[in-house]
């Protein structure tokens, strides 16, 4: 009953890959064009990206 209840609501895990980053840069995109995000913010995004 519990190994039929996992495989009820698996998830492949290449899905876990592409998914969150996706919507995290969609989620910052759009704060970015609604300029709901302080220059600052951006500025210590590009910062913590390049190391």
């Amino acid at each position: 009953m519990l190994a039929a209840s996992r495989r009820a609501v698996d998830v492949p895990q290449a899905h876990h890959r592409w998914l969150v980053p996706a919507v995290t840069l969609s989620a910052f995109g759009w704060l970015l064009a609604q300029d709901a995000i302080a220059p600052l913010a951006v500025y210590l995004l590009q910062i913590f990206l390049s190391f």
